[in-house]
């Protein structure tokens, strides 16, 4: 059923980026999945997923081949989340922040260290994600960055980065005495001006093996500079958790209509056809805000397209959970899984905008 809808949703991709697309899906639906529990109860390390990615050609996808990456447009990139995340959460959400971090490098004006970076990235040699989420928020700064010598002190609080112990590398963003934000790129190391916290408790993605960090006069020098500017990720929402939804909500669609199919339950085969639907529609509107025309990605528009794929994707899962009575409630159960992997997702890279389009998309709109 959901087959015609992505290419419907992506005309005039290329060649090559529905090839690697393709790579996405055949992970996403087989080794991705079929690890899931295993890699969600703790019992497997995210690495072997980390190295299969690179395997098939995907660490690099968004840099440049000048760099040895594939150099795919954003709707791929989008796409590939979305495919991967039909197998599980923590595998998008994991490489998302890789995905990001090579666009960070690649938009940076220090040429020696994108030089000397994007290739081992884009090869899966090295991983690098990123400590940069709270400069998204309004109020007083969590971590402080002043001009040191060549270089810039950090001091402060990151209160959340992914990937320790999987990543070598990543960029942190602080707040300078004027207001800019200046982000660095650091070793994923503990040090005396550095330390990380236990990996959290969550609900779901430990194996992303999330941390923060208590920041003490830590000096990183001019070349390890990736940027400094005006903060152009304040009020942002974070496009790639509506693909990460998206096909979190295609796998519960699935689900329940093959459940539905081995009942014989018209109710639940009726629910997977109406998801299917309200997703069909969500797909094209926001691969359309994604192609590149003028304002399309704007922020008004991203907060309400991840307010209507963050509502789909936990209806599709309540759905699926009641659909599957007593049993969804096992730990071992793939249906609570999605549930609380939409959660996850449901919170990730949230601005205040977003929060307030995603209430009301729940409460519904007077």
């Amino acid at each position: 059923m959901l087959g015609s809808v992505i290419d419907a949703a992506l005309l005039g991709l290329a060649e090559r980026e529905q090839e690697l697309i393709e790579r996405a899906e055949v992970l996403g639906r087989g080794m991705v999945a079929a690890n899931a529990t295993a890699v969600d109860r703790g019992m497997q390390p995210l690495d072997g997923h980390l190295a299969a990615l690179a395997e098939v050609g995907l660490s690099g996808i968004n840099v440049s081949p000048d760099f040895g990456g594939s150099g795919v447009g954003q709707r791929c990139e989008l796409r590939i989340l979305e495919a991967l995340a039909y197998g599980d959460g923590t595998t998008p959400f994991v490489i998302a922040q890789h995905f990001g971090t090579c666009l960070m490098l690649a938009a940076s004006s220090n040429v020696t260290l994108r030089e000397a970076m994007l290739p081992p990235l884009a090869r899966g040699e090295r991983w690098a994600g990123f400590g940069i989420s709270h400069v998204r928020r309004e109020g007083r700064p969590v971590l402080a960055a002043t001009p040191h010598g060549n270089g810039y002190r950090f001091d402060g609080t990151i209160p959340w980065i992914t990937g320790y112990g999987l990543f070598d590398n990543i960029i942190i963003a602080g707040t300078l005495p004027d207001g800019q934000t200046v982000s660095a790129w650091i070793e994923l190391r503990a040090s005396p001006q550095i330390r990380f916290s236990p990996p959290m408790e969550l609900v779901a993605m430990n194996a992303a093996q999330t941390v923060s960090a208590t920041v003490e006069g830590l000096v990183v020098a001019g070349d390890e500079v990736v940027d400094v500017g005006p903060n152009a990720l304040r009020g942002r929402p974070n496009a790639p958790t509506v693909p990460c939804l998206f096909g979190l909500t295609r796998a519960c669609i699935d689900d329940l209509a093959a459940l539905a199919a081995r009942r014989g339950a018209a109710a639940s085969a009726r629910a997977a056809a109406r998801l299917g639907g309200r997703l069909h529609h969500q797909r094209l509107e926001f691969y359309a805000l994604m192609s590149g025309q003028p304002g399309g990605d704007s922020t008004p528009a991203l907060s309400r397209a991840r307010a209507a794929a963050t509502r789909l994707a936990l209806d599709a899962a309540g759905a699926l959970i009641v659909a599957g009575g007593g049993g969804s409630n096992a730990l071992t159960s793939p249906v609570q899984r999605r549930l609380r992997e939409a959660s996850v997702f449901a919170t990730w890279g949230l601005t205040a905008e977003s929060i307030d389009e995603a209430v009301t998309a729940f409460a519904g709109r007077e």
